[in-house]
């Protein structure tokens, strides 16, 4: 992209859009990184086309942003959305089209998986992988900027979930395929279920799928008092985690950076990223392991500035010393 001229660059505004099931977030930023406005509402997630909650979610998203900004939305530069449903080439362009002329946006939109935003905040590296997991599985590297890549976009590999284990195991526990420990009740009394209930309600309770969603916690409790089936669990979560990042760079030869994120991986703590970066080092030794430092709505505004020809690293660094307060 042809780097714009100084004037320009002042005067530039950037939104970075992440929207995923769950939530969608935004960010409104100076092109010094300066940030504007920010809001959040409801996940506006797409299969195959966009929709018309598509629509209301994030038209209404950046109505307020440049509200709150008090800027009108034509003096928005360029607008960067990270969305999940965004995963086949096959639907990709048209999916472009029917945003850019629905938002009215022309040439200032780029629309990419949340993944690639997410990428895009882990890290200014140029260099870069990330595995995220949390309300599903997200992984995404780079070896430069601009050519980001989604690494088994719908996880059809299935990364291993340690929630989906631990209701598993728990099963086997108190059907006798499993040896009990403590994690068994811990389950169990997580769900508000005892043993003879649990095959069933597990699935049939009204908040059985946010129950098993919200399970994490509880192995990694176990697991730091020393439970061993919480061990087995999170050391083969760990594993391909890390085998996930060894796939994703195996033709890089040079130091690359590599993040574990995602609110799953974030609830195992300081211990869990201990564990990563001693079975990374071993598997990647050219690696780095690092911390996510922006969540993906400013990935996606950095984005948005790359597009636009500004350089990512300033911009980015930026946007991350205006958060480290309220971290």
């Amino acid at each position: 992209f042809a780097q714009p001229h100084a004037r320009q660059r002042a005067d530039m505004i950037f939104i970075g859009l992440d929207s995923g099931g769950a939530k969608t977030a935004g960010v409104l930023c100076e092109a010094d990184g300066r940030v504007l406005a920010r809001a959040r509402d409801v996940g506006a997630a797409i299969v195959g086309m966009p929709d018309h909650h598509f629509y209301d979610v994030v038209g209404s998203m950046i109505a307020e942003l440049c509200g709150h900004a008090g800027v009108p939305q034509a003096a928005v530069s360029h607008l960067a959305i990270g969305l999940s449903g965004v995963d086949y080439p096959d639907e990709q362009a048209q999916q472009h089209q029917l945003i850019t002329e629905r938002l009215g946006l022309d040439d200032r939109l780029t629309l990419v998986n949340d993944g690639v935003v997410a990428l895009w905040g882990a890290s200014p590296a140029q260099r870069l992988a990330l595995v995220q997991h949390g309300s599903g599985v997200t992984s995404a590297y780079r070896d430069t900027y601009g050519a980001e890549v989604i690494y088994d976009s719908v996880d059809v590999a299935e990364v291993f979930d340690l929630r989906r284990a631990a209701i598993a195991l728990t099963a086997r526990m108190i059907d006798g395929r499993a040896a009990s420990t403590g994690l068994r009740d811990r389950v169990l009394y997580h769900c508000g279920v005892d043993a003879t209930d649990f095959a069933s309600k597990i699935f049939r309770q009204p908040a059985a799928k946010a129950l098993r969603a919200s399970v994490a916690p509880v192995v990694f409790d176990a697991w730091r008092d020393g439970d061993v089936a919480a061990t087995w669990i999170v050391d083969q979560a760990a594993a391909d985690y890390v085998l996930t990042a060894q796939a994703m760079t195996a033709g890089m030869t040079e130091e690359v950076e590599i993040a574990f994120g995602g609110g799953v991986i974030t609830q195992g703590g300081a211990a869990l990223q201990d564990l990563l970066r001693n079975r990374l080092a071993a598997a990647c030794p050219h690696a780095v392991q690092i911390p996510v430092a922006l969540p993906p709505e400013d990935g996606a505004a950095v984005l948005a500035g790359f597009r636009m020809g500004l350089p990512p690293r300033p911009l980015f660094e930026t946007l991350a010393q205006a958060l480290e307060p309220a971290r």
